[in-house]
């Protein structure tokens, strides 16, 4: 089973790591296996939706064969939501639906479990094989994941029960909703990564899928020449030009930035829950195809 395989994945990262690019490049693999694909943006900006030459907006777009994209914001689901529960009257009486409408925002969790629930419902509704959302950055991600939880244990009889209850199961199920974590090879992202991971299990119903290293640099030699090298750098020759010494110090760059990345990534397995793959994405520099070359890049990273 691949991430691809669940219905709802949820993209999520610090700002700066490149999770709108990498939830685009998973909606456009989704796609391509011929999975009918929703591609979601909810970080208040057209984000990964944005990327496929559209405006996004609350009603689906179909931007090639197989995938559609949509960007939302708490007063569009909430506007949604009014109509769903209240039916024609929601339509027609327009103060029964603005009070509706306050109370929903002023109470605590409800704006964020509006957005959550556009995600669970887009994902349960048989519309598409595969609900990629692009959203808020870790901190906010967090509020909204266990937003369910939390309305439940203030509502826990009624409508607002119910609405929760599924949505809760949806997230918690591991087959069905998996989270995807985007950060660098670097120690301050990967701690934040780490933090992250912790308090998604700790306090949200939902599991972490995978995390994405993005932009790691690929390794420069062969291990098999490591020992080689070390000895050349240890005990290089009495005279060298400026050239050439100008080489090896482009050598040990190379190998001590190969040594970071492999600790990142030993501190990241060591960490994680068992059996969470974690997929490396180059740095690819200014590319005329970015997101196709990420794409790829994540299809390797999964054997597809």
């Amino acid at each position: 089973m691949t991430i691809l395989d669940r219905r709802l994945l949820i993209v999520g990262g610090k700002g700066g790591t490149g999770k709108s690019l990498v939830a685009a490049a998973l909606a456009e693999l989704s796609a391509f296996r011929n999975q009918r694909t929703l591609l979601i943006s909810a970080d208040g900006s057209p984000g990964a939706a944005g990327m496929f030459g559209v405006v996004p907006e609350h009603d689906a777009i179909e931007v090639r064969r197989n995938l559609s994209v949509i960007q939302i914001e708490s007063q569009a689901s909430l506007s949604e939501f009014v109509r769903l529960q209240l039916g024609p009257l929601g339509a027609v009486a327009g103060p029964v639906a603005k009070a509706f409408s306050f109370v929903a925002t002023a109470a605590p969790g409800v704006a964020e479990l509006l957005l959550v629930g556009k995600y669970a419902h887009e994902a349960r509704s048989g519309d598409w094989d595969l609900v990629v959302v692009d959203a808020a950055s870790s901190g906010h991600l967090l509020g909204e994941l266990a937003a369910p939880e939390g309305v439940a244990a203030i509502a826990p009889v009624g409508r607002l029960a119910r609405e929760t209850g599924w949505m809760v199961a949806l997230l918690s199920n591991p087959e069905v909703t998996a989270v995807i974590n985007v950060t660098l090879a670097e120690e301050v992202p990967v701690s934040e990564t780490i933090e992250f991971v912790a308090k998604l299990h700790e306090s949200t119903p939902a599991r972490l899928g995978a995390v994405v290293v993005n932009r790691t640099r690929p390794q420069l030699y062969a291990r098999s020449l490591r020992a080689e090298l070390d000895d050349v750098l240890a005990n290089p020759p009495s005279r060298l030009s400026i050239g050439a010494a100008g080489v090896l110090d482009g050598i040990q760059i190379g190998l001590d930035r190969a040594d970071v990345a492999s600790a990142i990534d030993g501190r990241l397995q060591a960490t994680l829950p068992d059996g969470v793959p974690i997929l490396h994405v180059p740095e690819f520099g200014v590319v005329p195809e970015l997101l196709k070359e990420v794409r790829e890049a994540l299809a390797d990273e999964m054997s597809l």
